[in-house]
């Protein structure tokens, strides 16, 4: 039996990307594996951890340049932690086996004789911070073991970023999607229906396509789900606009059934579930060019596009989405690239090599 915990900053329940991978992660019946989460907030519960993280509380709430510089305190803020929770983390330390970092600066929470994980769920080092200039000093540090030599493996989600690792044990698997919840459906008669799934922040565009839904008559319908920082930027819309902040689950998956497009042009982001989700709901998908190439072989598929995250390339990229929607609107098509993203990237096949690799990383060290 391996012991592996899971460390993440906000509260499993915070339900964000992050949170809704572990849990995948957490929940899967897996029987060599015994699993423990390690959160920065939140209530404790059976095989679940919280401890009063002042580093969680910081870098949660900021961005940019006030993230950055929480980020440069890290070693010192996570010092301070241990001593705040020693009684929890060295108890942690004491019975796991593995532990995994969704954010990476969690390396200075723990005492390094455990065989420790990285993770792309956090910033590997072509991506630790927003300067080009720091994050080649940081791979060329840890490649010479000056910093953060105790790291056993490292877990990518992009297999591309594999060439900018120095580290040895890296293994790659995506995050996945719940492909029997999400399904296409027919589309239904009307103007284009646009929507947008995650957190309201600045960092996630929501306020580029909100701007330009307010200055530009648009004949399409927008669906925002998603709660944030922006919340009240949403109590005034124009009326072809729709704003939900907490639905269930089904409700959820009937929107997505029922859109014909989805827009995600996030300027930070590792992955993006909810792209996922769209697709495995049929939706043809405008993203940020970001992510590249994350989704290379879905827009080989003519189901997504990238453009710049502006509101300029927001508007050129809808003004179109009636003329992209021609092929994507075939419920034939939808149901091929439902049945891709199930192969690819269904949670069933996900987990099984998932917890595989663990397996053989942490057996040959």
């Amino acid at each position: 039996m391996i012991t592996i915990t899971f460390v993440i900053p906000a509260s499993i329940d915070f339900n964000g990307g992050i949170e809704k991978t572990i849990s995948h992660y957490y929940e899967c019946n897996t029987g060599d594996f015994k699993k423990f989460i390690l959160q920065g907030e939140g209530k404790s519960s059976a095989n679940i951890y919280s401890i009063k993280s002042i580093y969680s509380k910081l870098i949660i709430k900021t961005s940019g340049i006030a993230n950055f510089m929480v980020r440069m305190f890290a070693p010192a803020l996570l010092t301070l932690d241990r001593i705040i929770n020693l009684k929890i983390i060295k108890y942690i330390e004491k019975t796991s086996d593995i532990i995994y970092l969704t954010h990476n600066d969690y390396y200075y929470l723990f005492r390094h004789g455990k065989f420790m994980i990285w993770s792309e769920h956090g910033n590997i080092p072509s991506n630790y911070t927003g300067i080009a200039i720091i994050n080649s000093a940081v791979t060329s540090l840890i490649k010479n073991k000056l910093i953060f030599r105790n790291i056993s493996a490292v877990h990518l989600i992009n297999g591309y970023n594999r060439k900018l690792i120095p580290m040895k044990n890296v293994f790659c698997v995506p995050n996945g999607v719940d492909s029997s919840s999400f399904i296409p459906g027919e589309r239904k008669t009307g103007r284009p229906r646009l929507l947008y799934v995650g957190r309201l922040e600045k960092s996630k565009g929501i306020d580029m396509v909100l701007n330009v839904f307010k200055n530009h008559n648009l004949n399409i319908e927008l669906t925002v789900v998603g709660s944030g920082n922006l919340e009240n930027d949403f109590k005034n819309v124009p009326d072809n606009v729709k704003y939900l902040k907490n639905i269930p689950d089904s409700e959820l998956q009937k929107i997505y059934r029922d859109s014909d497009a989805f827009i995600f042009i996030s300027t930070l982001e590792n992955f993006g579930n909810v792209v996922l989700e769209a697709l495995s709901s049929g939706l043809y998908v405008v993203a940020s060019q970001n992510l590249k190439p994350r989704f290379n072989d879905i827009e080989k598929m003519n189901f997504l596009e990238y453009i710049e995250p502006t509101e300029e390339g927001i508007l050129e990229a809808i003004r179109g989405i009636e003329e992209k929607l021609k092929y994507t609107e075939i419920f034939a098509s939808r149901l091929f690239i439902h049945n891709y993203i199930k192969k690819t990237y269904d949670w069933n096949n996900v987990l099984v090599q998932f917890y595989a690799d663990i397996k053989s990383v942490y057996h040959q060290e």
